[in-house]
């Protein structure tokens, strides 16, 4: 028996590794989202890297890099809410959100490693709550995929 089928409760382990990855996400997402209130602000923590006080081709990018979070937060926090619910509910749909919303978790890491390599900071943040708990997830839900069979 793998461990990640162990129940521990009302749900296997490999599921409250999903539910403690998707609270990560959340998290990160609202750091996302708090770029969007105050980009500027959003800079001096580290969250986003392109300031709108820069030169002409910084202030370009950080408009790109804000369609970006904008586009981010509209997708994501409506699939991460279904997959949340769903997986509460051990319902499929829960499982198809949860997995589509680590599929986007651990390409968005990736695609944002090998774009930029100057803001290590950011490189990490990304690293602890996107990547690894999405992969670790990934691996909890597909353990126990048989529970979220319908008929």
């Amino acid at each position: 028996m793998s461990v990640l089928n162990k129940s521990i409760g009302c749900y296997p382990l490999g599921i409250w590794i999903a539910f403690v990855a998707l609270v990560l996400i959340l998290i990160a997402w609202i750091m996302q989202s708090y770029s969007l209130i105050d980009w500027e602000g959003a800079v001096e923590l580290g969250l986003q890297n392109e300031s709108f006080s820069g030169n002409e081709t910084e202030r370009a990018v950080a408009d790109v890099e804000r369609g970006i979070a904008i586009a981010d937060i509209l997708w994501v926090f409506p699939i991460w809410l279904i997959a949340f619910i769903g997986l509460l509910r051990k319902r499929f749909f829960g499982f198809l959100a949860a997995m589509m919303e680590f599929a986007i978790c651990v390409y968005f890491p990736l695609f944002y490693i090998f774009r930029d390599s100057s803001g290590q900071d950011i490189v990490l943040g990304v690293l602890l709550l996107w990547l690894i708990p999405s992969l670790l997830g990934i691996m909890g839900l597909w353990a126990n995929r048989d529970l979220f069979r319908e008929s």
